[in-house]
């Protein structure tokens, strides 16, 4: 189960304490409400177990069967053909909700739809046949094919399937309106806020997968080797908005206008207790989605004692969706273009683009009992390893709801070819001082040519996940040493040496990378909207978009470390 108030949250003002809420609008205010001698002192240890535990525990299954055979069609050429049935299975049977069945509702063609809460998708299989190969061409080994396509499973977070059982909206026949309903130990399932629910026929999500990939020896301990990789998505996850209205006009970049906060809800009705700013989330599937990846190798190793590698990899990914935790977010975090309840394809944020790695060993016996081996890995590539926050991908995004389907912060930014096509408004305040329209323009033209992404996309709204990260390199070292001694008992001492990121060693100002500053990748905060409509805004941003990254991917790290083993 998934219960955000359990152990303190963090984006809720402390005042809400009996939520657990953890959230201070400055550093004195902290240290005035934990302040020991404070008689009203806010013990946030306290939190920990102590709130509320809203929800179900859910269960859920997946049984698989899986065969496969091989068969030998030559003695050069080997095929593996297999299938897999998936039958995904949910135990928890959500509370029914009839007041989720009276609700107006759209779905992401904009046609009626009735969203029933009450029901998770039966255990449909799930087919997943594939088949792949190898081929040693002339024998020897010396050309070698291999490669396969089939279709691949996987799972979804389940925390958004607990979400549908948790937020069952404003059903009367829940606590508080109803009875109290124990779920599992001191679990209560309660009203709430929103409505989550998924589509009837829901699947999980499955690709089509295929790889084709040759190994040649060039002669003189020459290995290379070229792979293609294609991913097209049969069933992603997208979520939607069930409650949002239809557009009511068209804004001049061409998006959609929802009518802004208190207008933008299908069941904004007094008479219908807790629909006010409530959604009705629907987790649903798409066949949008794809992922190339080509990856070129070549290696060797030399009789003195040396071996080196060096490849290089491009990887293409698009789909509809930003990861996020829960589904509801899924949908107000989403960046998007036009529909909110049709994203459009565009790029994932994991994944690099281009990356070369290289990586030389080479080891060196001295005597029967000093042997030393020394390792070097070196890597360039444009973007950064994802890790949690991101800091590989960035959306140019609105401060403030452009679109006005009632979430700011997940409209991308429209990039003026002119000042003609933005308005500003006087800044005397947020700007830092009182700057005029004409210097707003002027910062944000010298902005966007600064960034190569908005520099070439003039004109259009900016694309999820647009820009990508610098190029950066790294170089990693290791050193190990080995003490052997003994006849019968071979006794080895290793000692080894661990430098990541070795060139910020040897000077700070290498080996640093760069990601966006969150000021730059939301440069522009709305005002309001003139006589006509179109949005107005002030410019808010820095003058360039990357930064240094302090984190420790841009530091050099050290391990020493010591082994010992033996041998008969």
């Amino acid at each position: 189960s998934f219960n955000i108030f359990r152990n303190g949250v963090f984006f809720l003002p402390y005042q809400l304490t009996f939520l657990g809420a953890t959230t201070f609008p400055s550093l004195q205010e902290f240290f005035d409400a934990t302040d020991p001698a404070n008689p009203n002192q806010l013990d946030l240890n306290s939190y920990v177990g102590s709130g509320p535990f809203k929800g179900e525990n859910i269960d859920v299954g997946q049984l698989s069967v899986y065969a496969q055979d091989e068969l030998l069609v030559s003695d050069r050429f080997n095929l593996t053909a297999g299938v897999r049935v998936d039958f995904p299975m949910y135990f928890t049977d959500p509370v029914d909700n009839p007041f989720s069945r009276s609700l107006t509702a759209l779905d992401e063609n904009g046609q009626p739809e009735t969203v029933d809460q009450s029901h998770l998708p039966g255990a449909r299989p799930l087919f997943s046949p594939r088949i792949g190969f190898n081929w040693n061409v002339a024998g020897e080994r010396r050309t070698q094919i291999r490669g396969g396509t089939g279709i691949f499973t996987g799972r979804v977070p389940f925390v958004w399937i607990g979400n549908v059982i948790s937020n069952p909206g404003a059903n009367p026949n829940l606590f508080p309106a109803g009875p109290q309903i124990p779920t599992s130990g001191d679990a209560t399932l309660a009203q709430s806020f929103d409505l989550n629910a998924m589509v009837p026929n829901f699947k999980w999500p499955q690709t089509w997968l295929s790889d084709i990939a040759i190994d040649q020896q060039f002669g003189r301990g020459f290995l290379g080797t070229l792979e293609l990789m294609y991913g097209n998505d049969i069933n992603n996850v997208f979520v939607r908005n069930a409650d949002l209205v239809p557009p009511v006009r068209t804004l001049p970049d061409g998006r959609p206008y929802y009518g802004g906060a208190g207008n933008n809800e299908l069941n904004n009705d007094p008479a219908n207790p807790g629909d006010d700013g409530a959604g009705i989330y629907v987790i649903d599937n798409t066949g949008k989605g794809y992922n190339l990846n080509v990856t070129a190798q070549l290696r060797k190793t030399f009789d003195f004692g040396l071996g080196a590698t060096l490849g290089y990899s491009f990887t293409k990914a698009k789909n509809n969706l930003k990861s996020t935790e829960i589904a509801s977010v899924l949908w107000q975090n989403q960046p998007v273009q036009g529909d909110p309840n049709n994203p459009e394809l565009s790029f994932s944020e994991f994944g690099q683009r281009h990356r070369i790695v290289g990586g030389a060993t080479y080891s060196k016996a001295w005597s029967s009992s000093l042997r030393t081996q020394i390792g070097l890995f070196v890597e360039v590539a444009e973007g950064n390893r994802f890790g949690g926050a991101g800091g590989n991908r960035y959306s140019f995004i609105y401060s403030g709801d452009v679109n006005g389907d009632g979430t700011g912060g997940n409209d991308l930014i429209y990039i003026p070819r002119g000042q003609s096509e933005i308005q500003f408004a006087d800044c005397p305040t947020t700007c830092g001082s009182n700057v005029t329209p004409q210097q707003q323009w002027d910062a944000l033209d010298a902005f966007i040519e600064q960034d190569g992404y908005l520099r070439s996309h003039r004109g259009e709204i900016a694309e999820r996940f647009g820009a990508v990260n610098p190029w950066y390199n790294n170089v990693d070292l290791r050193i190990l040493q080995d003490f052997s001694f003994g006849n019968v008992t071979r006794h080895t001492f290793q000692f080894s040496v661990d430098v990541l990121n070795v060139g910020n060693l040897i000077d700070s100002d290498w080996g640093v990378r760069k990601v966006a500053s969150a000021p730059a990748t939301s440069p522009l905060t709305l005002t309001g909207f003139d006589g006509t409509g179109a949005p107005v805004f002030n410019f808010t941003g820095p003058s360039q978009t990357y930064i240094d990254d302090p984190n420790l991917l841009s530091r050099w790290r050290a391990q020493l470390g010591l082994r010992y083993y033996f041998s008969q």
